[in-house]
């Protein structure tokens, strides 16, 4: 199952959540007699969906997504909503989200803390270029930007609304932000090449990182590792979520000489 489309995936476990509903319905009808509030109708089925996200091989994240469908199907019918509402709601969330769509890689946030690692990385390196790929906001270029050490400060995005509240971001702060795919970014210029995507496209990743980057250079991936690669170092960080920060250093990936 982990190979259908996530979309077609999810749609395959909203139904299953409905016939397992309908048969829980179907037994609790023997000492309850119906009909039974839409509303707990629907936040079961949601509850469900949500339930069996994770389970058959939708990422985690979808739970919020699966518990969703179903109660804001409810409350559109019930209170009667515009269509054209949702369909706005759906084109904005669309434009923060692209990249969950696309490459399957949710819109995530890194915080104060782990700046504060990024900062401590490279403090005894100078003139350093930075790239995070999949810069969301553009927090950290902006942050790195700012640092005495720091050359150059970029970031790539390509979900719409993500990268506009970059950009004017970083025109007023500093730093760069460009609408570029991120398989697209050229890392051979980079010093330290940040990413805080997802498990799935980091295989991929991986091989344009070994290709590309110079043996001085360092990759940064925020909580997901590169499968099957072991890094340099691991540093957990002492915030809420225990980040983890996985470093290669690329040099120790280079062909030994003979």
């Amino acid at each position: 199952m982990k190979r259908l489309p996530k979309i077609v995936l999810a749609l395959l476990i909203q139904g299953l959540a409905l016939l397992i509903l309908a048969g829980v319905v179907q037994i609790l009808s023997l000492w309850v007699a119906p009909p039974y509030p839409f509303w707990a109708l629907a936040v079961a089925q949601g509850v469900l969906a949500a339930f069996l996200s994770c389970r058959l091989g939708l990422p985690c994240w979808w739970r919020l997504i699966q518990f969703s469908l179903p109660v804001g199907l409810y409350l559109g019918l019930h209170f009667q909503i515009n269509p054209w509402w949702a369909l706005l709601i759906f084109v904005v969330l669309w434009m923060i989200f692209f990249n969950a769509i696309k490459e399957r890689v949710p819109l995530y946030l890194t915080n104060g803390t782990t700046r504060q690692a990024l900062k401590k990385l490279i403090k005894r390196q100078q003139q350093v270029r930075f790239l995070d790929l999949g810069c969301g906001l553009g927090g950290n270029v902006v942050f790195m930007s700012q640092l005495v050490n720091v050359e150059r400060s970029d970031g790539v995005e390509t979900a719409p609304i993500p990268y506009l509240i970059a950009k004017l971001f970083t025109l007023v702060r500093g730093g760069n932000v460009f609408a570029m795919d991120l398989w697209k970014s050229q890392l051979a210029y980079y010093d330290v090449v940040y990413a805080f995507l997802s498990p799935e496209p980091m295989p991929k990743l991986w091989q344009k990182l070994v290709n590309e980057m110079h043996s001085d250079a360092i990759f940064v991936s925020n909580s997901f590792a590169v499968p099957e690669v072991e890094p340099s170092e691991i540093w957990e960080l002492d915030d809420r979520r225990k980040t983890k920060l996985y470093l290669y250093r690329m040099q120790d990936f280079q062909p030994k000489a003979a």
